[in-house]
């Protein structure tokens, strides 16, 4: 089977996709406006944008055209999806991630018109949790095409499994880039307030981006650079060796789908505190095997870093139910399954 995907090839998602098909024996191509390198996976750079649509869209077209793919997977709904969609005789699955359904249709009357467009052209959908299903369907995506299920954790993280101390101390860690949505700065703060009550914790700060030198001088402004660390950039194939050393695992972003950095922390048995957001309860039930802060504050992170101070047995029990969880409903190997089933869907289709 050749497989053709319209995706960012620099992402680590879009490489466990392309190389976990390539794995299956499949030819797979990624048609990508980030260039990249990946193994066993043809990446064919295009500078294509939304903004540069009209001047790019033919070279994009006219490359699915020679790769002439048996399945064409678009990820992401907006400038991804709106090349597939327009493309001639091909029909494509759109797999949504995230921000481009909850977030962009909000930000302005044309990108809302392109997700809804792109949406009802579809073959079918990959949505990653039920609450973004719904909220594909609001935009008009047909109920009968949207399939539901998270991307998943490879089975090589299931190797890794946190050992709690005796000691009284606990180390957090934060994995989310360092972008506004993600709230690093509202982690930080709380964490000092936290500190300033318990000095027995350390924070570990993983990933880069924007904000990544104002962060680090607001830690430098609190004195606390003993205790807050900065690990930057990391490799995908090292997140266990990343999260197994840490007790709690901290994601506070202002939107988001099931993120797969929660689910990855849930299979290492670290503890999550997560923002209120419906797909985080698709997986977290409060103060039993993890922690929903209501408000997105420094103060609610405080009283949550506290409370698992306070709560060490508990959070400890919590570990092997998360990795239970995971183990039942979010490894790759067998979610992999549900996205064959979809692309022979596609082949049958003709």
């Amino acid at each position: 089977m050749v497989i053709c995907f319209l995706a960012n090839a620099s992402l680590s998602h879009t490489k466990k996709w392309a190389q976990q098909m390539a794995k299956m024996g499949h030819e797979v191509h990624i048609i990508s406006h980030s260039d990249a390198v990946i193994d066993g996976v043809y990446v064919h750079y295009v500078n294509y944008s939304l903004k540069n649509y009209f001047k790019t869209y033919k070279k994009v077209h006219n490359l699915i055209r020679r790769i002439n793919p048996d399945i064409l997977h678009a990820h992401q709904a907006n400038t991804c999806g709106l090349y597939a969609a327009t493309m001639k005789g091909y029909d494509f699955i759109l797999s949504t991630w995230g921000s481009d359904i909850l977030i962009a249709p909000e930000k302005s009357f044309i990108l809302k018109m392109i997700t809804k467009y792109v949406l009802k052209k579809a073959a079918y959908i990959t949505s990653d949790s039920y609450y973004m299903s719904q909220k594909i369907i609001k935009l008009g995506g047909d109920k009968n095409k949207v399939f539901t299920f998270p991307m998943g954790v490879e089975d090589e993280l299931l190797k890794y499994f946190h050992e709690f101390k005796n000691d009284g101390g606990l180390n957090f860690i934060s994995n989310r880039r360092l972008e506004k949505l993600y709230n690093i700065d509202v982690i930080i703060d709380g964490f000092y307030r936290a500190f300033s009550k318990n000095k027995s914790i350390n924070l570990n700060i993983a990933a880069d981006g924007s904000e990544m030198e104002r962060l680090k001088s607001k830690v430098k402004e609190y004195g606390i650079e003993d205790n807050v660390k900065f690990i930057g950039r990391y490799s995908p194939e090292d997140i266990g060796k990343l999260l197994y050393t840490n007790d709690v695992f901290i994601s506070i972003p202002s939107s988001d789908s099931t993120s797969v950095s929660l689910l990855e922390a849930m299979c290492c048995g670290l503890f999550p505190i997560v923002s209120d957001l419906p797909a985080n309860k698709e997986w977290v039930k409060d103060r039993e095997n993890g922690y929903i802060i209501n408000e997105i504050n420094s103060e609610k992170i405080k009283e949550a870093i506290l409370w698992c101070c306070k709560n060490k047995e508990k959070i400890k029990k919590a570990s092997k139910v998360n990795r239970k969880i995971i183990e039942d409903k979010a490894l790759w190997s067998n979610n992999i399954k549900m996205v064959e089933e979809i692309y022979q869907k596609m082949i049958n289709r003709g």
